[in-house]
């Protein structure tokens, strides 16, 4: 494989991501036979056989198996139990632990910890290395800098940590400019040579391949002979964790030059070292190629059968997989979603070649791929792995009659249409590229927010993503439209598409949900509609504890004008600055005031019969309180609220708090209030997604979830004051009388659906800004 030919590519692709946190060497822990960090990303291969003689050597064998949550009890309670150096040992492996599962803090104490209590400079500086790579995690570069050094001055004479720092170093993002980092990987690589070989020297070596890669054209010489050397030096060693590693490098470098018969070859016989060690994520990245690899020479079968592995191994690991890497990018993004959405597009495209229950079989499967992506991006965006808990079972699901479950799906060359109803699942194909979907969706989307014309978008996406499927619809009598959209199509309201005569409301009632198999199993409770309404009109204390972007959203004009109900920012909720003075104050609560509340709150409190919680009575100590005593069906907040791209940048203002998702959780179960039954609707009524951002609409289907409520109604921008009135008046009376009619009235989606027609029909309010962004998430009976 001649080099040359490599190197005059414009720029190395980078490769497939390590599922692992960091570069976690169990140096600390096993004493200098175990090598050095150096960010490789994988820990020492095992060496023997041997099964562990003591709890402590059993935690570090399930550590490096990649069983890190097994790994991490063990360590705890090894090191709750030890003294003296083994404490200061098993607080170094927890510490490890702890950072693979993407906790920093848990990790900190015990690493700093380790540093001080370990016994010999060697094992201190490899616990002063993983505290440089806790600081890597947080981003936090330059301390991840200076800890590196640290831990050179443990060991100043040693070579290896020496070169083990400085290729830390040179992978800090911006660390050097281009042209002073390739002159010192070739010196390292000089270094390199003086080293013993062994396993040490070859982890160095395959990082510094790695480095050399991502500089592009310029490093693909030194990444193409550092990889064949780690290569060879592994395989010589019988070492098939460190060969199976150089082989999906090679095999990164070949498929960026467009060469995937050669590039597939490497991966292959990558695989076959991956497959004799205990890890289960190594394969990950191979396996993932090989499908890519395949799928681009036209071997449809190789590449499902690929996908299929990949996604095995992503399901055994995933677990223990960060939300974020090392570098701040979304687990999700970078692996799963691309991962599940490949093998997602291969099922479809055997499915096009199938027909009667081998087509079926392979829809289904293709549908629980799409579920497993919209599981593991809620994750993402609460920043937890496990915070959704077990997943409800959909394979012996059927839909109501006259429901079919919609799924839009975006795959790069086309778009697909999965419709299921209680006579089975189908497939349509639109050949619409993805990006030209997207960039109409968005398009289309902000002349909605704008109030500007909108018609010729809202007849193109019709003409995409509706008309394909409505003959079968009418066909089957479907009434009822449930969707669970895929990225940008989360902030399009699908009843505002239009088919040249009229929208879409006319012939579904539609809604969403974030998947099916997040939806609640639980029976529904009875038709009580008791009600806690809670509405601020004026703000309080909040003012003084907002986000600094919020503030200067409100005060540059930010928020929208007239008679529409607030900004689209979505920031971060952090410590909050304060407004600076009593101008600035006053001016924030002449931004935040939203008139029209209070008479919203009124009306519906007329309709319900129910007590309602208004500006000062609005206090988060009195939300809580009264939570506990009424224990609602029905939740009603009409305050302004934001959701943003994770559940850090989404909240909801009380009059004197903040209550973010988080806060919502804890003030549920703190207050008791599903411990008999639980919330069929939550409504957020001037809350709004943050403007362009495909996944701020995550944050009304978080908040059901947190609040485990049945269902959520809000809004996807911020709406008319007496639009929002005679809406939700008109929602209210229907679900009034429901419960009057003992629970056989309407169904909530047809609610809503009967109040947006409402206004659709009155002159005024026809333009879709007044009566699309309605939505209702999550059960929509």
């Amino acid at each position: 494989m001649p080099s040359d030919r490599l190197a005059r590519t414009a720029r190395a692709a980078p490769r497939a991501l390590s599922v692992r946190v960091a570069a976690l060497v169990l140096a600390a822990a096993l004493g200098p036979a175990a090598g050095w960090a150096a960010g490789s990303g994988k820990p020492a291969s095992p060496t023997s056989a041997a099964v562990p003689a003591t709890p402590f050597e059993q935690g570090l064998c399930q550590l490096r198996q990649g069983q890190v949550r097994l790994a991490t009890e063990q360590l705890k309670a090894v090191h709750a139990a030890a003294d003296g150096v083994e404490r200061a040992r098993a607080a170094a492996a927890l510490g490890q632990a702890w950072l693979r599962l993407n906790q920093p803090d848990e990790a900190e104490p015990l690493l700093e910890a380790a540093v001080a209590g370990l016994d010999t400079p060697r094992a201190r500086a490899a616990a002063a290395l993983d505290i440089g790579h806790l600081h890597l995690l947080r981003r936090q570069h330059e301390r991840a800098d200076a800890a590196w050094l640290q831990a050179l001055q443990q060991a100043p004479a040693d070579p290896e940590l020496a070169l083990a720092v400085e290729l830390n170093r040179l992978g800090l993002p911006d660390a050097l400019e281009a042209a002073q980092t390739l002159p010192r990987l070739q010196a390292a690589a000089q270094t390199l040579q003086q080293l013993p070989a062994g396993a040490v020297r070859t982890r160095h070596t395959l990082r510094l391949a790695s480095l050399a890669q991502a500089q592009g054209a310029p490093g693909t010489e030194l990444a193409l002979r550092s990889w064949q050397a780690g290569r060879d030096a592994a395989v010589a060693a019988g070492d098939d964790g460190l060969a199976a590693e150089a082989y999906d490098g090679l095999a990164s470098l070949y498929e960026a030059q467009q060469r995937p018969a050669e590039a597939l070859q490497l991966t292959e016989r990558g695989l076959r070292h991956a497959q004799r060690q205990p890890e289960p994520e190594l394969l990950l990245p191979l396996q993932w190629r090989a499908g890519r690899l395949a799928r681009l020479q036209g071997q449809d079968e190789q590449a499902l059968a690929a996908y299929r592995r990949a996604v095995e191994h992503v399901e055994a690991v995933r677990s223990d997989m960060p939300v974020h890497y090392t570098d701040g990018r979304s687990s999700f993004r970078e692996t799963l979603e691309p991962v599940y959405l490949g093998l997602t597009d291969a099922l479809l495209r055997r499915a096009a070649q199938s027909n009667g229950s081998e087509q079926a079989t392979l829809l289904r499967q293709a549908r629980n791929t799409v579920e497993l992506i919209k599981q593991t991006e809620m994750e993402d965006f609460m920043r937890n792995r496990c915070w959704l808990g077990g997943a409800r079972d959909i394979d012996d699901y059927r839909p109501p009659p006259a429901t079919a479950i919609y799924y839009p799906i975006i795959l790069p060359d086309r778009l697909e249409l999965l419709i299921e109803t209680e006579h089975g699942i189908e497939r349509t194909a639109v050949p619409v590229a993805g990006d030209e979907l997207r960039r109409t969706a968005q398009n289309f989307v902000a002349a909605l927010r704008a109030g500007q014309g909108f018609r010729s978008q809202a007849q193109v996406l019709y003409r995409w993503l509706l008309a394909p499927v409505q003959p079968r619809l009418q066909a089957l009598g479907v009434k009822t439209l449930v969707a669970v959209p895929d990225g940008v199509l989360r902030l399009v309201p699908l009843a505002a598409l239009h088919d040249g005569s009229d929208f879409a409301i006319r012939r579904w009632a539609m809604a969403t949900v974030p998947g099916l198999t997040m939806l609640s199993a639980a029976p529904r409770g009875s038709a009580n509609t008791s009600t806690l309404l809670a509405g601020m009109s004026e703000p309080g204390p909040v003012v003084d504890k907002l986000p600094a972007q919020v503030i200067s959203a409100m005060l540059e004009g930010g928020s929208d004008a007239g008679d529409a109900r607030g900004g689209d920012a979505a920031p971060a909720v952090q410590p909050a600055r304060g407004p600076a003075n009593a101008k600035v104050r006053e001016a924030l609560r002449d931004a935040l005031a939203l008139p029209g509340v209070k008479r919203e709150i009124e009306d519906i409190a007329g309709v319900l019969a129910s007590p309602a919680l208004l500006d000062q009575g609005f206090t988060l100590a009195a939300l809580q309180q009264q939570l506990a005593a009424s224990q609602p069906a029905v939740v009603h907040i009409a305050s302004h609220g934001v959701f943003g791209d994770s559940a850090d940048t989404t909240f909801i203002m009380t009059y004197d708090e903040l209550l973010t998702l988080d806060g919502l959780q804890a003030l549920l179960a703190g207050a008791g209030a599903r411990s008999s039954r639980p919330i069929e609707l939550i409504t957020l009524s001037a809350c709004q997604t943050a403007e362009g951002d495909d996944r701020a609409p995550l944050g009304m289907s978080g908040t059901a979830l947190k609040a485990r409520a049945r269902s959520a109604l809000g809004t996807l921008w911020p709406v008319a004051d007496n639009a929002a009135q005679r809406l939700m008046s008109n929602f209210y009376r229907q679900l009034a009388a429901r419960g009057q009619a003992g629970g056989s009235a309407s169904a909530k989606i047809e609610m809503l659906r009967a109040a947006q027609l409402d206004l659709l029909d009155q002159p005024q309010f026809r333009h879709p800004f007044y009566w699309a962004p309605f939505v209702l998430v999550g059960d929509w009976q």
